[in-house]
């Protein structure tokens, strides 16, 4: 049995969030990208590296965007598969380690493409 979605839940839950896991499935299925697999899933969008918090960050355009951002991920080779997924290649990419505590973290497509 797959279990990356009881997880993602309780990381979620770790957070204090445990019933948002559906809510950002939700967002991210309808505003986002949505990648899974029957061993991972992550959730991402298009933001702009200097616009602010990119949890906030919903653009219409996506052609003002400069960065994808990974709002969550769990899984065996969730990157690759995101980053095989993309529908489109930006010059960045970013995610935060919420268990760190530490800010979004932005990298250059080509250094997560050359790790692939």
């Amino acid at each position: 049995m797959n279990t990356y979605l009881i997880d993602a839940k309780e990381f979620y839950g770790a957070l204090s969030d445990a019933d948002d896991f559906e809510r950002d499935l939700a967002t991210y299925l309808q505003a986002g990208y949505v990648v899974s697999s029957p061993n991972s899933i992550i959730f991402g969008k298009p933001v702009r590296k200097d616009g602010g918090d990119p949890v906030t960050q919903w653009w219409d355009d996506e052609s003002q965007c400069d960065a994808w951002f990974v709002k969550f991920a769990c899984g065996d080779g969730m990157y690759s598969k995101f980053i095989e997924a993309m529908p489109f290649k930006l010059p960045y990419i970013g995610w935060v380690r919420e268990r760190k505590d530490k800010p979004v973290r932005y990298w250059r497509c080509e250094q997560i493409l050359r790790r692939k």
